[in-house]
């Protein structure tokens, strides 16, 4: 089985995207055309200000997806082993992890985090000792894509 979200990723990319840029046509508006008085007149909102809440809005909804720990995840199962590749879309430490682990020395795996953030931990048995992973974060999963991951990991599970 394989389950990978590159089309959510993919819409939060275009998404910021394409906000950057109603962003900065608006900006380009309010100084070219008269919508900065309209602002000042009904609203009394200066034009710095509005620039200011503006980008601090995009900036925030930016910042959502940081706090949230969305992140690039593929998932297979096939064959003999699990393998998961994963990297956290932020714009900066966004290092790119790859895992393989042989279904023999799969233990078990747990869920952990609050809302918004949610995340795969995963164990292995190595001789005698249980190794914990570094945590991956599934908070950018459909719903149907993390219980499929959840049945393959159960199925895998000691």
């Amino acid at each position: 089985m394989k389950v990978d979200n590159q089309d959510t990723v993919y819409g939060i990319h275009s998404l910021k995207l394409v906000l950057a840029v109603v962003v900065i046509i608006f900006i380009v508006l309010l100084y070219v055309t008269k919508l900065s008085v309209f602002f000042e007149e009904k609203i009394g909102v200066s034009t710095g200000w509005l620039i200011a809440i503006i980008v601090l809005l995009y900036l925030l909804f930016f910042a959502y997806f940081i706090w949230k720990g969305a992140a690039y995840l593929s998932y297979i199962d096939d064959g003999n082993k699990i393998v998961i590749r994963t990297f956290k879309l932020a714009p900066w430490g966004g290092k790119k992890i790859s895992m393989e682990i042989p279904f023999d020395k799969f233990y078990k795996y747990e869920i952990v985090g609050k809302w918004p953030k949610k995340e795969l931990v995963l164990y292995v048995k190595k001789g005698n000792q249980i190794l914990r992973y570094p945590p991956i974060s599934v908070s950018s999963l459909t719903n149907e894509q993390f219980q499929q991951i959840k049945k393959s990991l159960d199925s895998l599970s000691r």
